[in-house]
């Protein structure tokens, strides 16, 4: 007797059982007690799993000798089933037409640093023919065709050929298809997937392999592991790792893991990892990143830090930025979750290439050349900016913001800007900001500015020509500036 029809006769042995259940006592003690084309170890029952054979499909081969990449039996003659990261785009995740339908496990994986190894069956769904019945489907109603793995990779495993579900995921989905491929973890399936926890071993398959899935155990796998791999936010790899100026990196569908002798292994989840490939990933401007992805406190923000600058991300904002020591004064300053919020731009160099500068949702940082970066906040913000900020008479901001009496006040290259509760804050330059400052500032007679300084051009001197006239009106008295003949005057209220 052959031992597929050893095994089609063990499955009439067993009476006062449904048909799906008499299959899976019957067939996982034969496998149970063979070194087979699975060699499964069966330490607990299926719990009621569809376990499913053809008379077809499920043939036994002998392995083929070690490949380099791909291990043990990675030849279509083999009879195991090719990876879905072969077929799939480099994804590491069942592809369209097909679904998480069975799982075991290989113990002492050197590719899971010496611990279990999970590999699940993606099934094909019968979507050529109606619903109805349970277990394998007709092969005509498979969403897939009976192939080998591409010439092009050393995984050349068969693809949509093996008739077999071992049972364990989507018991609710009772018939499927042959298997279209395999998804590895080292994280139990039932932690990512839809599966139960009924355990098989087949370590005969620990170092099955694609070049299409990382290939061994580093810091970047360590960090996926410990991030919960496929069921993390990640998602699954895309292709495998990669070499990159300095380090190495590995991408995922929805992110990054960038990893150097420097900064060790890192995240970046998108849409940041999306703008740190976009500015050159870890050769670019930023270098790798030197933290994992942060969520911000109101739980929708994200953002990294790198060797040389920040990514920030807000849904209702935008993605941003902000390199060099910019970055490091937002950090400074509690980043995100600090007074500036979140930024509404990247750093920006000046038109006119004197220094450089980012927005913010609370304010605005300034730097001058290579020297300190300086921090404008709130109403003083949006007076600087009603100036044209660094393009504009004030200049770049040469201090920080100081209090004062009831207000606060911040001293610019060529002015001020002052503010309080009472009067908002409001810029004056050059010849008016220093006679106000000579008069007292905010503590003179004068008190603060109630308006930004304006040209008022009041009177022609001669005919045909209207002199620039400069003034500032406070809350008791202006100060007005003459530009042709360089006059201050000022002018007190009751």
């Amino acid at each position: 007797m052959t031992a597929t029809a050893d095994a089609l006769h063990a499955l009439g042995g067993t009476s006062g059982a449904s048909a799906t259940q008499r299959a899976a006592d019957a067939v996982t003690g034969w496998l149970s007690r063979r070194t087979s084309r699975r060699g499964f170890l069966v330490r607990a029952g299926v719990v009621g799993s569809a376990l499913a054979v053809d008379t077809v499909g499920f043939v036994l081969k002998p392995q083929s000798a070690y490949a380099a990449v791909c291990g043990p039996g990675s030849t279509c003659g083999s009879g195991w089933t090719v990876f879905c990261a072969t077929i799939n785009n480099g994804i590491n995740a069942c592809p369209p037409g097909s679904i998480a339908a069975g799982w075991w496990k290989a113990d002492g994986a050197s590719l899971c640093g010496g611990k279990a190894r999970y590999i699940v069956d993606c099934n094909a769904t019968c979507s050529r023919c109606g619903g109805g019945g349970s277990g394998i489907c007709a092969r005509s109603c498979w969403s897939c065709t009976c192939a080998c793995g591409p010439s092009t990779s050393c995984d050349q495993r068969k693809i949509c050929c093996n008739a077999f579900r071992y049972g364990q995921c989507h018991q609710e989905v009772a018939q499927v298809g042959g298997v279209t491929c395999r998804v590895v973890s080292c994280t139990p399936p039932w932690k990512w997937e839809s599966c139960s926890t009924a355990p098989a071993t087949d370590n005969n398959t620990r170092n099955h392999n694609s070049a299409q899935l990382p290939t061994a155990y580093t810091s970047i796998t360590a960090l996926y592991i410990r991030l919960g791999e496929n069921g993390s936010q990640l998602g699954n790899t895309v292709y495998g790792e990669i070499a990159v100026p300095g380090g190495r990196a590995q991408r995922y569908e929805r992110g990054r893991i960038s990893a150097s002798t420097a900064t060790g292994a890192h995240e970046t989840l998108d849409p940041v990892a999306t703008a740190f490939v976009a500015a050159g990933a870890e050769g670019g401007r930023l270098g790798f990143p030197a933290t994992g992805t942060v969520v911000s406190r109101d739980g929708r923000g994200l953002a990294n830090r790198f060797q040389r600058g920040r990514i920030s991300y807000h849904p209702d904002l935008g993605t941003f930025v902000l390199t060099g020591a910019i970055a490091t004064r937002y950090a400074a300053a509690s980043g995100e979750d600090g007074v500036l919020g979140f930024p509404l731009s990247d750093s920006t160099a000046t038109a006119n290439g004197a220094g450089a500068f980012a927005r913010f949702q609370h304010g605005r940082a300034s730097q001058l050349g290579s020297g300190e970066v300086f921090l404008t906040h709130d109403v003083i913000t949006e007076a600087y900016e009603r100036s044209d900020a660094e393009a504009g008479p004030l200049g770049f901001p040469v201090g920080s913001e100081q209090v004062v009496g009831s207000g606060r006040f911040q001293q610019f290259q060529h002015g001020r800007i002052s503010g309080s509760l009472v009067t908002n804050a409001h810029w004056l330059s050059r010849a008016i900001a220093e006679k106000y400052v000579e008069l007292g500032a905010e503590t003179s007679s004068l008190g603060f500015p109630i308006a930004d300084e304006r040209d008022v051009r009041a009177w022609p001197w001669k005919s045909g020509f209207n002199p620039e006239v400069r003034t500032v009106m406070f809350q008791h008295g202006t100060i007005t500036h003459e530009v042709a003949t360089g006059r201050v005057l000022v002018q007190q209220t009751p």
